[in-house]
């Protein structure tokens, strides 16, 4: 029988045909770093070297060809990939048990045959055989012929055996062997394949240690890491390490997602990395890795798909995978891994690559959540600092004037608010302003500042309400874009004649409520900041004792409850109403107490502004 080896089936798939795979670029704040990697045993397509005995301990080879003697009484011998003997002979007793035995079986004259070899093959490499060293002869049938009587007595007194006992031994043999050849054979290759089934179980659940074992490290390495050029830098450098691979590299989707930029690389030199952009819509490889989640090219020099292959060829770099980082189904960048050698990545691998990709993506988010996380109590602690300068903005208690009780509230919606109120002493008289500034926030507070400031500033000079009101508008509609603008009452009190002189630009028109009637104080204008030619309008009113005023801002009309119904002004007249015998700061109270009985816990969007006069003799 001529020497023959066989095909196991513990190969695993190469990735599949046509593989895909796409180049992109570099921008500022890259970091790089080159380090060597380790080398280690490796074939000629880079995967590591197998060995028999990493996978099988000598003893256990022993007991494989002891057992597999035992049966087809046949001498064994297992070697490495070599043709070394990896297996101890059995011991000396055993071996002058079988010598004659195995003299007469084995022996070169009587042999017509090639020696029997099955190979042990685990990945597509060979890691030893088991091989029977020579056949038996002389045969007996059909097939083999007759005994050669001149060989026999050779043989015969080669042994110092008198012929006559040696024949039967030899008829014998031929019963025994010939009919067992074919079993033989088949078993041989049986207990080949058999070990290297073990060797490959072994195999597969190294690398799935290994690869646990590489995505712990990589995890632990990146949660030490904070901001997110850390996470990135520490990634490549780890991808590269464990993965045994060339280089590695980071591309993130930019704000537009048009193009891959370049955030964190290691190995690569500044040339290979300044090669050129990459845009997406350019590039077919960047919808293969979200459709595929990889993809590969086998030789970067060669493939046409590539960009820049000659850029390739000088770096030295020859295969190259990559996965997409998707999170939330949102993609967010290719993580790339480049060998220095032509290598097909086996299922496992672009697996445990896909695995770190996950966890990378997974790992930039919340990094880039951190950054969040900080710019938004950064931007939280200077709202606070912001919203307590509004505050000691606003008059810190309401001023005591004879014949009138002032009572004030201010209610933001959020830490700054676009309301607010104040009181002006103007020798003698007291000026009473609320005011409505569009929007909410931190533009709106601004902008309130603005208002109030302006209002200040002219209400000391100029007495006309009129002319005070044009002012602010002429210089809020000089800074302000078109849609800033503001609400604004403004109001002068004279203790001495109970008079009050006012101007309103288009805020919600405060009530009096004098004996049981109301009287709306709407004269004026339109809202300041859209037109600085507006005119404004002054009125006068008479006031008597007992009579209550109300100013507020639509926060108090336009509070809903939970089934989106406003509070509205009948409420409010109500609500003042029960009030027409209380204080100022009672009424104040009350109304408040009312409005917020009936929104209950839906907080209001808006905010909410109370300023109550009551005439007093």
């Amino acid at each position: 029988m001529s020497s023959s080896s066989t095909n196991l089936t513990t190969t695993p798939d190469a990735p599949p045909e046509n593989p895909r795979t796409q180049t992109v670029p570099q921008t500022n704040g890259v970091s790089a770093a080159h380090s060597e990697v380790e080398e280690v045993p490796s074939t000629p397509d880079g995967r590591p070297k197998l060995v028999l005995t990493d996978f099988l301990d000598v003893q256990t080879l022993v007991d494989i060809q002891e057992s597999f003697a035992s049966v087809a009484r046949l001498k064994t011998v297992i070697r490495d990939a070599q043709g070394h003997r990896l297996v101890a002979p059995a011991d000396a007793q055993r071996k002058r048990e079988r010598q004659i035995i195995d003299q007469l079986v084995l022996e070169d004259d009587l042999n017509s045959n090639q020696p029997l070899t099955a190979p042990i093959e685990v990945d597509g490499q060979v890691l030893g055989s088991i091989s029977v060293e020579t056949t038996p002869s002389p045969t007996a049938g059909p097939a083999t012929g007759p005994v050669d009587r001149a060989k026999l007595e050779a043989f015969a007194n080669k042994l110092a055996v008198p012929i006559e006992k040696l024949t039967p031994v030899v008829c014998e043999l031929q019963q025994a062997c010939s009919p067992n050849r074919a079993a033989a054979v088949q078993f041989l290759y049986i207990m080949a394949n058999s070990i290297a089934r073990l060797c490959y179980d072994e195999q597969q659940l190294r690398q799935r240690v290994e690869e646990l074992s590489s995505l712990h490290q990589i995890s632990t390495l990146m949660s030490t890491a904070r901001s997110l050029q850390d996470v990135l830098d520490t990634a490549v450098r780890s991808v590269v390490t464990v993965m045994k691979v060339r280089a590695a590299t980071i591309r993130l989707l930019d704000d537009d997602g048009d193009e891959l930029i370049l955030k964190a690389y290691h190995n690569l030199s500044e040339k290979y990395i300044n090669k050129g952009p990459v845009r997406i819509n350019e590039s077919e490889f960047f919808q293969i890795s979200l459709e595929k989640g990889w993809s590969y090219v086998e030789d970067m020099a060669t493939d046409t798909r590539i960009a820049y292959p000659e850029q390739a060829r000088e770096e030295g770099l020859i295969s190259m995978l990559n996965v997409s980082m998707v999170f939330h189904d949102r993609p967010i960048g290719v993580l790339r891994i480049y060998t220095g050698v032509k290598r097909v990545f086996t299922p496992s691998e672009i697996q445990t690559i896909q695995s770190v990709g996950s966890l990378l993506a997974t790992s930039i988010e919340r990094a880039r959540l951190d950054a969040e996380t900080a710019e938004s109590q950064r931007i939280q602690r200077q709202l606070v600092i912001a919203a307590d300068v509004q505050r000691r903005m606003l008059p810190a208690a309401p001023p005591k004037v004879p014949n009138f009780q002032f009572a004030a509230r201010y209610v933001p919606s959020f830490e700054l608010g676009g309301d607010f109120y104040d009181f002006i002493q103007l020798d003698g008289h007291t000026g009473v302003a609320v005011g409505d500034v569009v929007g909410k926030g931190i533009a709106a507070g601004l902008l309130m500042a603005s208002v109030r400031a302006s209002l200040r500033a002219y209400a000391q000079d100029v007495y006309d309400l009129d002319e005070i009101i044009s002012r602010v508008n002429i210089q809020l509609t000089r800074d302000t874009l078109d849609n800033e603008f503001a609400t604004l009452f403004y109001g002068v009190f004279d203790p001495q004649t109970l008079r009050l002189t006012y101007c309103n630009a288009g805020h919600e028109p405060p009530l009096l409520l004098r004996k049981g009637m109301f009287i709306e104080l709407d004269t004026g204008g339109m809202i300041v900041g859209i037109d600085e030619h507006q005119q404004y309008e002054k009125g006068l009113l008479q006031l008597e004792v007992g009579d209550l005023l109300l100013i507020y801002t639509d926060g108090l009309s336009e509070a809903m409850d939970f089934g989106q119904r406003m509070f509205g002004k009948d409420r409010i007249r109500q609500a003042l109403l029960d009030a027409k015998d209380m204080t100022a700061q009672q009424a104040l109270n009350h109304v408040l107490w009312q409005m917020r009985r009936y929104v209950g816990l839906n907080r209001g969007s808006d905010d909410l502004t109370l300023v109550t006069v009551r005439v007093t003799e």
